[in-house]
């Protein structure tokens, strides 16, 4: 599908707006049904083959108006369907997804390497926190899983849809550098920041989420869809999380490898921040990983744009 395929695109400073308001009017809607549904179960904690039921429901539960909203706009004013913002079935989906998955691994073990040569980073326990224990790592594709859910709304706003639209309008350079801004910024300011905070800011931060979105989206372009796009921004995420993970003060549910970070801060990388995500060592690994799928891109694309199709 072409970036003009669809009967009428939203303007891209609009969709920047309405994706800030669709995800915070959804997490607020889903908080409150997951509040409801757990109601009689208050008091209790869920153990054992339970707890990857329970993540799994509380995923899908409090993501699902966030995906109602977006798909309620995209029915009744671009009047196109949902599967065009490219998370659908196909021969090509699971070897997208295993190329993301596989890039998200070489992005943390990139990501261990550089912060292991400049001394910021040292293992302080294996198989800690309050669910600890080998017997748990059944959990861990359960919680991919479960990310994937979570980080797919992301995917389906800013690269499903707001790159379409800045490409619709301005092309294909213009509409990654607006989709890559709008997903900076959602991560520091809108509406549901005010009431649930998610990052504190800092300049290299937010460099390493422009840079982080640009690779996404060159991505969503190589494939025509957004199963690498979605497997890359997850993966990281999900190993960051429950595998190699840095202490920050709170005990984790689980960590494979517990680790601290010495010298931590905002310039070095510091888990308090945004964890892998954070310091210049970073940003000099997104530049990296940004070139060769720019180059890989060029080589490999075709003389119109080529969009998530449905």
């Amino acid at each position: 599908m072409t970036a003009t395929g669809s009967v009428r695109d939203t303007h891209p400073l609009l969709a920047v707006l309405l994706a800030q308001l669709i995800y915070a009017a959804g997490v607020v809607a889903g908080s409150l049904l997951v509040a409801v549904l757990a109601r009689p179960f208050a008091g209790t904690t869920p153990s054992g083959p339970l707890i990857a039921v329970v993540t799994l429901l509380q995923t899908a539960v409090g993501h699902a108006p966030i995906f109602l909203l977006l798909w309620a706009w995209l029915r009744f004013y671009e009047r196109r369907s949902f599967a065009s913002l490219g998370l659908t079935w196909g021969r090509s989906a699971w070897r997208w997804h295993g190329a993301g998955f596989g890039l998200g691994v070489a992005f943390i073990a990139g990501w261990l390497a550089l912060q292991y040569a400049i001394g910021n980073l040292r293992i302080e326990d294996t198989f800690a926190g309050s669910a600890a224990g080998a017997s748990v790592l059944y959990l861990l594709p359960v919680f991919y899983l479960a990310r994937i859910g979570m980080i797919a709304i992301e995917e389906i706003l800013y690269r499903g849809w707001l790159l379409r639209t800045g490409m619709a309008r301005w092309g294909v350079a213009a509409g990654i550098a607006v989709s890559s801004a709008a997903f900076a910024l959602f991560h520091f300011a809108g509406p549901l920041l005010l009431v649930m905070p998610l990052h504190r800011f800092h300049w290299v931060l937010a460099l390493n989420l422009v840079l982080w979105s640009v690779l996404a989206a060159l991505l969503t372009l190589m494939s025509g869809n957004l199963w690498a796009a979605t497997a890359f921004h997850a993966t990281p995420l999900w190993l960051a999380s429950q595998v190699f993970v840095v202490g920050d003060g709170r005990p984790p549910a689980i960590a494979v490898v517990l680790l601290s970070q010495p010298k931590g801060n905002p310039l070095m990388g510091e888990a308090a921040l945004a964890g892998p995500f954070t310091g210049l060592p970073t940003t000099l690994l997104l530049a990296l990983l940004c070139a060769g799928a720019l180059a890989v891109h060029r080589r490999r694309r075709s003389p119109v744009p080529v969009m998530p199709g449905g």
